[in-house]
């Protein structure tokens, strides 16, 4: 999945894992930057469990983009898992 910066520096979530993950308007996130990768984290006022159907649409994503130049990573749901995102 690619996305593109704007003239202004921003990118935009594709709709598709903002649903999954239940971003809105207005959602905070935690940047972490690491050699030439960027790791947008959401911040969510109360811990947010995700349930098996969730976890399959975005293994079923990781699958669809798998071998393209940009995709949603494995290490991404894994984390997902590990409540660490």
């Amino acid at each position: 999945m690619t996305v593109t910066m704007t003239a202004k520096n921003q990118i935009t979530i594709p709709s598709r894992i903002a649903k999954v993950l239940g971003l809105n308007k207005g959602s905070m996130f935690e940047i972490e930057v690491s050699k030439n990768r960027i790791e947008l984290i959401p911040l969510e006022t109360e811990a947010r469990i995700f349930t098996e159907e969730e976890y399959k649409k975005l293994e079923d994503l990781s699958l669809k983009e798998k071998g393209q130049e940009k995709r949603i990573t494995q290490k991404f749901i894994d984390n997902l898992k590990k409540g660490r995102i």
